[in-house]
């Protein structure tokens, strides 16, 4: 298990240890407004005390490979800024580095934020940068699907087929509203092929899986309202129906923090699932595609360090 340096100080919701060293990860392509705010955040972490070093990006999987050659005598925290697909990237450097790795911190920079609404890390630069410096430290349970590492969920179905066909120029432009459009497009023309999960000895056919590690979906909407990160376990959500008229249903209950309590939905805890269905279907896992079918998704062995406010 990836270690951090000896506890100066406890309090609530884990150890804190003050971050001296700080190294952020980042893409220098991020938009105005993300430049401008990740700036005052750097600002804030030099004004906290902290010695900053970046890292710029300059192509897919540079953030995995920093991370994965990164060990405690380079900094006491590194800091992924960006969406939940940078998060993924740096997540999964860190989990597959030879020995102990600094915990990882976020600057939410990206279309949802999922994680960042997962710990509450919410408000100005400054607060994101006194929760980096300041915070605490939990350990949080990795997933893993086909031998990649996601944080937050991994999803089946539906969502993974709009992730793997959203217009990413458009995302860059419009963030939430090109997934909003992908929505409509592909609830008109997706086939919504069935899929054969088997979970702890019981076997379902349903159109769509999400895999929950943690609470939320999409942004600040829960889905599993029984998932945390700390529990070495997933709650996996089985959406029966296929078909336009249940893409709205499933939105509309997931928006209002209802999906659990739809009559076909399913909600069963497991530490490990496989899912069979069309070859090549893809598997969506942070809000990129991570894996294709067959898959299987299993609690990682591997824990990491995570701060949070």
């Amino acid at each position: 298990m990836p270690v951090t340096p000896e506890d100066e100080s406890t309090s609530g919701s884990g150890k804190i240890r003050p971050a001296r060293r700080v190294l952020v990860v980042y893409n220098p392509a991020a938009g105005q407004w993300r430049r401008r705010r990740l700036r005052v955040t750097l600002a804030a972490l030099k004004g906290l005390g902290c010695a900053v070093t970046l890292f710029a990006t300059t192509q897919p999987g540079d953030a995995e490979r920093r991370a994965r050659d990164l060990t405690l005598s380079d900094a006491d925290v590194v800091v992924a800024a960006g969406g939940d697909g940078t998060i993924n990237e740096v997540a999964n450097g860190l989990a597959v580095a030879d020995g102990p790795v600094p915990p990882l911190a976020i600057i939410p920079l990206g279309t949802a934020n999922v994680l960042a609404q997962e710990i509450g890390l919410r408000g100005a630069p400054r607060t994101v940068a006194r929760a980096i410096a300041q915070g605490a430290h939990m350990t949080v349970h990795l997933g893993q699907a086909n031998g990649r590492y996601f944080l937050m969920m991994a999803g089946v179905g539906f969502d993974a087929h709009v992730v793997a066909n959203v217009d990413l120029a458009l995302k860059r432009r419009t963030g939430k509203i090109a997934y909003v459009l992908e929505t409509l497009v592909q609830g008109l023309a997706y086939g919504f092929p069935r899929c054969r999960v088997r979970l702890d000895g019981q076997s379902f056919e349903v159109c769509s899986v999400v895999v929950c590690n943690g609470r939320h979906y999409g942004g600040p909407f829960v889905a599993a309202p029984k998932a945390n990160l700390a529990d070495p376990a997933f709650e996996v959500c089985l959406m029966t129906n296929g078909g336009w008229r249940h893409v709205l249903r499933y939105g509309t209950a997931l928006v209002l923090g209802r999906l659990d309590s739809l009559p076909d939905v399913t909600i069963i805890t497991g530490r490990s699932l496989s899912i069979d269905g069309p070859a090549g279907l893809p598997v969506q896992g942070d809000g990129d595609i991570i894996a294709h079918l067959p898959v299987v998704i299993s609690v990682a062995a591997r824990t990491l360090e995570l701060v949070v406010p």
